[in-house]
């Protein structure tokens, strides 16, 4: 809950800041149009190049002085405009370009020919109110719904700078205005570029290769912020800004430079996941977004490189009217990912839209009719005539009146309340106790019908779902045996595309025919009609021992809103219960055999795990200057990760780890399998790494399947030379911790087990005094929290640098408590191993 806080705090604090720097703006701007004659224009035809930053345009006369008084900050010229009326003068001591001074005298134009046609006008409306908001609202509200969701800020982020970007600098005359305006203005480039990398799922290439956004997005975070700084310096102090004068030309070009790469590694993401996504509905979306970027961002672009070539300034020497065109394209980005997000549902954001929207209304009708009861009361308790009677009332009568509409706002309006509630579904329900109820009465039944009719009532009663059809197999067909439908009988073919999907993504599925996902459309027209007929919005699968065995369809609530997260749970929960309850009563006469036979089972995989646990070390080698331990966590019983250390007989220490393909007994089989192939060939005397992994492979080879594979690392420590000769066969490069150095032993062969003639390379490195070996398997670096985030290198790394100070054993529980606090409540998915040697 604090965390949830803070971030609301932190939204509330941005939009209130982005609120307040374009509401002066549009509120400036509106004061302008109800008299465009009467305002001042800052814009006259006079160069102050040399008492500006950029330099890059020499041309004409340049400012001195404004009314006797030294041009010294970057807003004096526009506060001495604003200062005055349209037709005042003002007094400037100008610099020719051969550096003669003079004095001139200069009327301040009115804006009246920038708001002399309706376009002139629309455009500015668009770009400075419309697109703002369009853009700030989208992006507030994805962070408000979901407050813990990267993506949501990262489009808040980029709808704020896309605004400041797109908007002008119309009406800001303070210096937090202009501090907002030029930070959050320049940055875009920087959020396009993590947008495409993290938007709706991050890229393959940024999950391989995750440092490499930072050789754009570093430089253009840093000539972004340089260029800002050096800009407002310029607004309040010329002098002080000077200095700075030849590097604020060139971070103009490196920031335009790595802006357009910034920009270009958007598309290249967006584009890659459009083709890749193994989604259909996904790819469709990302289409959309690709395309409507590449025409609202392809004008300004072009401009953009237009510019860089001559060396102007954006939208230097161009044609008012392209600049027109080129702004109203811009504005198709927001209303892209407006349409990609709330009507494609690319951030589930539409089903609150549609319920909030509704809700909120209602219910601000209803506080307008209390309010109007509350002020007709009070009308009459301070009035003395009623209904056109002449004479004044009684003060008696008006007060029992006054009384009367009081009780009967707060009668009315709470009933009233309490109707939006349960039509809008807002009344809270208790999902445990109506799963306890559920599972109590479940286990009494043993006929199906009695049971089918018992859920559906409190399903319908729960959720205020009048349509409820429940169908079970028989024979090639679903058949309805419970519905609220009388009529034609509904039937659903075992075969059929409607099973098919439920059985595939085993949850349930919900049905909009507004907006048809690809697999509805794919149906065929009796299926539609059955599901148009069952009048059916979500469909649950009844599952039992992962078959089929029945189907809930469940028809629109009686408040029109859709299914929450929290109703598709508790549905499922139950459709769960259900599913288990009409198999039971299929196979009650199997139970006590397959209670048996689990218990024995049971056993086995109790003794396999007491059997692998001996196969690990037992023992650490007790060699000087060495201090060396390993723990393996297997996801299941038993796992397929090993570890190992050898004690040699020339006293050398060997160190091994491997990952075998797959989980529980068939991988922990081939483990087994690889360290007694290990053990025979380290026993026979093999010092030639590269044969030994050779042997290896094809001994794992012969006794194995072919989908059946292990990545495997071997290592030989010579304690007296300090010399670690090593071979990897395709495992995770281990790590040598060097004070703040890593060092990676790369992988130079494939893995063991699928090739029959693999070769492989030895390497060698020399060990340092205060060296730390460290290997893993892939079940630490990949390990996953409830968000589906891996905790990759980039966690575990500085995880193990924080406790190298520790012993070998106190460092690997220690990498596994910061692996732990990562993953959460998450389940462990994958085999853990760890094994460090530290060196004296």
């Amino acid at each position: 809950m604090p965390r949830a806080v803070a971030r609301y705090a932190v939204l509330a604090i941005l939009m209130v800041c982005a609120c307040w720097v374009r509401g002066s703006g549009a509120w400036t701007m509106l004061t302008v149009l109800r008299n465009p004659a009467a305002a001042p224009d800052s814009s006259v035809p006079i160069k102050a190049a040399t008492r500006t930053i950029a330099g890059n345009d020499l041309n004409g006369d340049q400012i001195l002085a404004i009314e006797g008084k030294p041009f010294s900050y970057g807003r004096q010229f526009d506060e001495a405009v604003y200062s005055r009326h349209p037709g005042d003068k003002i007094r400037l001591t100008l610099s020719r370009p051969d550096g003669s001074a003079f004095e001139k005298e200069i009327t301040i134009p009115s804006m009246a020919s920038k708001f002399d046609s309706f376009g002139k006008i629309a455009v500015d409306l668009g770009g400075d109110i419309l697109v703002p908001l369009v853009a700030l609202f989208l992006g507030a509200f994805a962070a408000a719904v979901r407050p813990f969701d990267r993506n949501a800020w990262i489009l808040l982020f980029l709808m704020i700078t896309f605004t400041e970007m797109t908007s002008g600098d119309f009406g800001l005359d303070s210096g937090f205005a202009d501090f907002w305006h030029g930070l959050w203005g320049d940055l875009w480039p920087f959020f396009m570029m993590l947008f495409g990398i993290y938007f709706p799922d991050r890229s393959a290439f940024d999950r391989k290769w995750p440092s490499a956004k930072y050789l754009v997005l570093i430089p253009c975070l840093v000539a972004d912020l340089s260029f800002i700084a050096i800009l407002l310096t310029w607004t309040y102090d010329i002098d002080a800004s000077l200095p700075f004068r030849p590097l604020f030309v060139k971070l103009y070009f490196v920031q335009t430079i790595f802006g357009m790469l910034a920009i270009g590694t958007y598309f290249a993401n967006i584009g890659m996941k459009a083709r890749m996504d193994p989604s259909a509905d996904s790819r469709r979306r990302l289409r959309i977004l690709v395309w409507g970027s590449f025409v609202s961002l392809t004008p300004i672009f072009l401009i953009a490189v237009y510019s860089l070539a001559r060396g102007y300034d954006l939208f230097h020497d161009v044609p008012a009217a392209l600049v027109v065109i080129t702004l109203l394209f811009l504005t198709l980005f927001p209303l892209t990912l407006a349409y990609v997000i709330v009507v494609e549902r690319a951030m589930d954001l539409r089903f609150v839209i549609r319920q909030s929207l509704q809700y909120g209304l209602v219910k601000g009708g209803l506080w307008v009719a209390r309010a109007l009861l509350i002020a007709l009361a009070v009308y009459l308790f301070t009035t003395a005539k009623w209904s056109g009677k002449s004479g004044p009332m009684q003060p008696i009568e008006l007060t029992s009146v006054g009384v009367g509409l009081l009780v009967l706002r707060k009668r009315t309006a709470n009933r009233a309340s309490q109707w939006v509630d349960r039509r809008f579904f807002r009344e809270s329900y208790d999902a445990e106790k109506v799963l306890t109820d559920l599972a109590s009465q479940v286990g009494r039944y043993v006929q199906i019908q009695p049971l089918l009719e018992t859920v559906a009532a409190r399903v319908s009663n729960t959720l205020h779902t009048p349509d409820i059809v429940i169908l079970l197999r028989d024979g090639n067909n679903f058949v309805a045996r419970y519905s609220t439908r009388p009529g034609q009988p509904m039937n659903i073919a075992v075969d059929g595309n409607i099973a098919k999907t439920l059985r595939d993504r085993g949850a349930a599925v919900e049905i909009y025919f507004d907006k048809p996902p690809l697999w509805l459309r794919s149906l065929t027209a009796e299926e539609l009609q059955t599901l148009d007929y069952m009048r059916t919005q979500l469909l649950l699968p009844l599952t039992a021992n992962e078959n089929l065995t029945g189907i809930v369809s469940l028809g629109p609530k009686l408040s029109a809103a859709p299914y929450t997260e929290t109703d598709i749970r508790l549905l499922q929960a139950i459709a769960s219960q259900m599913g288990l309850a009409v198999e039971n009563s299929r196979l009650v006469t199997s139970l006590a055999a397959e209670a048996a036979a689990r218990e024995i089972a049971n056993r086995e995989l109790e003794i396999a795990r007491e059997v692998q646990e001996r196969l690990f070390p037992q023992t650490y080698p007790a060699i000087p200057g060495l201090d060396c331990a390993g723990y393996c966590r297997p996801a299941r019983g038993v796992g397929g990760d090993y570890y190992d250390f050898l004690l040699l007989d020339d006293g050398r220490l060997g160190i091994a780890i491997g990952d075998v393909s797959g989980k529980g007994i068939a991988a922990a089989l081939l483990m087994a399998s690889l360290q007694a192939s290990l053990r025979g060939q380290a026993a026979a005397g093999v010092h030639d790494l590269a044969s030994l992994m050779h042997n290896v492979n094809k001994l794992v080879y012969e006794a194995s399947t072919s989908n059946r594979y292990a990545t495997f690392f071997y290592g030989e420590y010579d304690a007296i030379t300090r010399k670690f000769s090593f071979v990897n066969a395709g495992h995770n490069p281990p790590l040598i911790l060097r004070g703040d150095e890593v060092v990676r032993l790369e992988a130079d062969g494939p893995v063991v087990g699928l090739l029959a003639g693999a070769r492989y390379g030895q390497s060698e490195c020399c060990m340092k005094p205060g060296d730390i070996f460290v290997a893993f398997t892939d079940g630490i670096s990949e390990a996953l929290n409830e968000r589906e985030e891996e905790w990759e290198e980039e966690r575990f790394i500085p995880a193990a640098q924080q406790c190298r100070q520790m012993p070998a054993k106190d460092m690997i529980q220690a990498i596994f408590r910061a692996a732990d606090a990562f993953t959460g409540s998450a389940k462990q998915y994958d085999d853990m191993t760890l094994l460090v040697m530290k060196m004296a």
